[in-house]
């Protein structure tokens, strides 16, 4: 359950990052200026990294990320908002 979380959220957090630099935001994050609003790689990158999770044993770490993941999506969903509203604005 966590795995399907996890992925889904990245995908979301994609869509929602993709819509936000079509209304006018700009991405800082250097990681993700050239994939970040890509929904596939987003979640091909999700799905890696849970594999890795998993080869280390390490899947607890999930559920911190999932509660990390929303407060992302929830954070750029504002974000949008406000530029939708105001014009542009650094994401």
């Amino acid at each position: 359950m966590p795995v399907a979380i996890f992925v889904t959220l990245n995908i979301i957090d994609a869509y929602v990052t993709k819509t936000a630099l079509a209304l006018g935001a700009v991405e800082l994050n250097p990681l993700m200026t050239s994939t970040g609003s890509s929904m596939i790689i987003k979640g091909l990158i999700a799905i890696a990294l849970v594999f890795i999770l998993y080869c280390f044993a390490k899947e607890k770490v999930l559920w911190p990320l999932n509660f990390a993941l929303v407060g992302i999506v929830l954070w750029n969903l504002v974000i949008c908002w406000i530029v939708a509203l105001n014009g542009s604005i650094i994401l």
